[in-house]
């Protein structure tokens, strides 16, 4: 205390309970701002972050004041201003990982690859388990059919990303594209644990099928339109199908008429109501539900390609 005296003596300062203003720390120049960010008032935040005030920053509140700045852009979807921010950025402060990430990840939003996975790829040099870097890093490589190392990012992210349900989804997804589905049900169970959305459900009832669990599969169906109402027309098809597939041929009947009263010209069902009736021995019939289903060659132009192939088949029994 007598030394701090001493000092404040020397310097002509105020003492005692004078001089208390001099041991209280000055407020954060950020403060405000980053009140204002947290209260998600972003338009206020671009307001006051403005080129001169930036310009008085020291280092660190220059690096938070970026990340306010930036992320104030995205919010208010200005994408393209967002970009420049945490370019301007990175050139100040190229080893800090946060506004690398910020930087990596807008542009992999933008489907910016290529200039997305250097940056990714510099994060892990400075941070090696950083998580973000290797979730951008799956997706990447799991879009350009890198599925080996999309999936050892995927495990490297959910080390610390393990309560995120849509990463366990799409990790297992990547692990069914893989073959291997025994895996990849543990995944999406994982997944379902945390959050029982429809597109878990919808992922769990492809891996089912693909074990051959074909009543399984349906029950899962169930499950993802119970999950969504109303639930997309994509699981009524695909549940048709399976039905179709699994010799329900009563319930495939009904779910496919129930399909066609609301879009009568849809083509899966179509090809399903023509296979239906052929197993009933009534190929006259089932040769008008194909030729239908034929025409659809730019909506469904596997569909429309099989049901030719079966209306060509049934013309050469006559």
């Amino acid at each position: 205390m007598k030394r701090l005296l001493l000092a404040v003596a020397l310097l002509g300062l105020p003492s005692a309970a004078g001089s208390a203003w001099f041991l209280r720390a000055s407020p954060s120049p950020l403060a405000e701002p980053k009140r204002l960010y947290d209260a998600g008032n972003y338009p206020e935040v671009i307001a006051r972050l403005t080129p001169a005030t930036m310009q008085k920053l020291r280092s660190e509140d220059l690096k938070l004041a970026y990340l306010y700045l930036g992320g104030s852009y995205e919010h208010t979807g200005r994408r393209g201003e967002a970009l420049g921010v945490y370019q301007v950025a990175v050139k100040l402060f190229p080893g800090d990982a946060t506004l690398l990430t910020s930087l990596a990840a807008l542009l992999h939003e933008a489907d910016l690859e290529e200039e997305a996975r250097p940056l990714y790829e510099k994060i892990l040099q400075l941070e090696p388990d950083n998580a973000e870097a290797h979730l951008g890093l799956a997706e990447i490589d799991r879009s350009l059919g890198l599925l080996d190392r999309s999936a050892q990012h995927y495990e490297k992210a959910l080390e610390k990303m393990a309560e995120r349900a849509n990463v366990w989804r799409d990790y297992a997804e990547v692990l069914l594209a893989q073959r291997d589905a025994r895996t990849a049900e543990l995944a999406v169970r994982r997944a379902l644990a945390l959050s029982a959305d429809v597109d878990s459900w919808i992922d769990l009832a492809f891996i089912a099928r693909a074990q051959g669990r074909l009543d399984d599969a349906l029950t899962a169906l169930d499950k993802a339109s119970a999950s969504q109402t109303p639930a997309r027309a994509g699981i009524g098809l695909a549940r048709t199908l399976w039905l179709l597939e699994a010799g329900r041929n009563r319930e495939a009947s009904a779910a496919c008429e129930e399909i066609l009263k609301d879009s009568p010209n849809e083509p899966l069902a179509r090809w399903v109501r023509g296979m239906l009736r052929l197993k009933a021995g009534r190929q006259e019939s089932a040769a008008k539900e194909f030729a239908l289903a034929a025409f659809a060659t730019r909506e469904a132009p596997f569909t429309a390609r099989i049901s030719a192939a079966l209306l060509e088949r049934l013309k050469g029994r006559r």
